[in-house]
């Protein structure tokens, strides 16, 4: 019986390259004998993030350990998900489970490689005023902020959580797509919510299917991905011409062209570090091709309409090079937010102003970004 198959893929934004940063994405993927896992994670942009990238890669690694304990335990329970109160405990009982191990991981990073000079000289106080003496003292945590979005799919049901920006995207055995993890108000512009916070804990987001409504694919991906379209339709788009890659060329091949694509949709796109995961079900996505084809190619009119109303400028400019990124608690008073009462610091992420052209490429999930892409521009 074919099984669900999982992937991850990242690229260093076409942005970090120009500025000499690293990556600060990671995603990762694994396949076990009763269940598929994927996550994504994005590393704050903002220089006062000195660890950002190692948050990053700490939170998929603890995902994938926490999600493997928790899947061992329930192994004689399973039952226990189909009452929603039960159900809401355990997955907010992981949830707790990996912002703990994700703190033990840090705080352990920290004592073996405290903050150096080099380090801390990093942070521009003008900008940034009061994290560098908070280091110093030893509040570390905030260094290594991230974001963090994962899913799990089984015979049976499939699950997913989230903390800050980023999307999960599943398309069922009928071809509909659909965002099943709701948004979070605390996230607009380049402002996130992050697992560095004191409410970390309290601040995911879930999904839950049950077997009858098992999907035949889940996407998740870093904001740099979807800042990369206009919309959330223009990304649907993308994800549907993945999906379709993946029916007439198999998973391997998809991944590897999906990791050709990524380096393209970051240079022309947001710029910014790019992650894409996800499980998918390949017989399942055969038997509704036509209706994600149908779907695609609905989407790609209504794409080309609003592309012939904008004309792409010459040169690709990245914002962020010239501008610094913010954090919530260091928002200038007068500046409007669409939260005024959201007073908690939220971490950012990187956006930056593109063109509204996709790089050519090989797969139809390039053919989709090419005539899905739109301008974006980092507020």
């Amino acid at each position: 019986m074919e099984r669900y198959t999982s992937f991850a893929q990242t690229s260093i934004g076409a942005s970090h390259i120009s500025r000499g940063l690293i990556c600060q994405d990671s995603s990762a993927c694994v396949d076990r004998e009763k269940y598929s896992f994927a996550a994504a994670a994005d590393g704050h942009g903002s220089p006062c993030y000195l660890r950002t990238d190692r948050g990053s890669r700490f939170a998929v690694e603890c995902a994938a350990e926490c999600v493997s304990e928790f899947m061992e335990g329930l192994a004689e329970a399973e039952e226990l998900l189909q009452d929603e109160r039960q159900r809401e405990e355990l997955l907010n009982q992981l949830w707790r489970s990996i912002i703990a191990r994700w703190h033990d991981v840090t705080e352990q990073d920290y004592l073996n490689d405290p903050f150096t000079e080099e380090e801390l000289d990093r942070i521009p106080e003008d900008v940034f005023p009061g994290y560098r003496e908070r280091y110093e003292e030893g509040e570390y945590i905030g260094a290594y902020g991230t974001t963090l979005v994962f899913a799990v799919v089984t015979d049976s049901y499939a699950f997913g959580a989230q903390i800050g920006d980023g999307k999960c995207v599943v398309i069922d055995c009928d071809s509909n797509i659909e965002a099943p993890i709701p948004d979070d108000p605390r996230c607009y512009e380049n402002i996130t919510t992050s697992m560095c916070q004191d409410d970390a804990a309290l601040s995911a987001r879930f999904f839950y299917l049950p077997k009858g409504m098992l999907p035949a694919a889940v996407f998740l991906c870093t904001d740099g991905v979807e800042n990369s379209y206009w919309n959330e339709d223009q990304l649907f788009g993308f994800f549907r011409g993945l999906a379709l890659t993946i029916v007439e060329n198999g998973i391997e091949e998809s991944v590897h062209q999906l990791s050709e694509f990524l380096p393209s949709m970051t240079k022309k796109g947001s710029g910014d570090d790019v992650s894409c995961a996800g499980i998918v079900h390949v017989r399942r996505l055969c038997s509704c091709s036509d209706g994600i084809r149908e779907d695609l190619a609905a989407s790609v009119i209504a794409a080309e309409a609003e592309a012939a109303a904008a004309a792409p400028p010459d040169d690709i400019v990245y914002v962020d090079e010239d501008m610094q990124q913010v954090v919530s608690d260091v928002i200038h008073e007068e500046e409007n937010t669409p939260d005024e009462e959201a007073e908690q610091p939220n971490a950012t992420d990187e956006e930056a102003e593109q063109p509204n052209t996709e790089p050519e490429a090989e797969s139809e999930a390039a053919e989709t970004a090419e005539n899905t892409h739109e301008e974006k521009t980092e507020e």
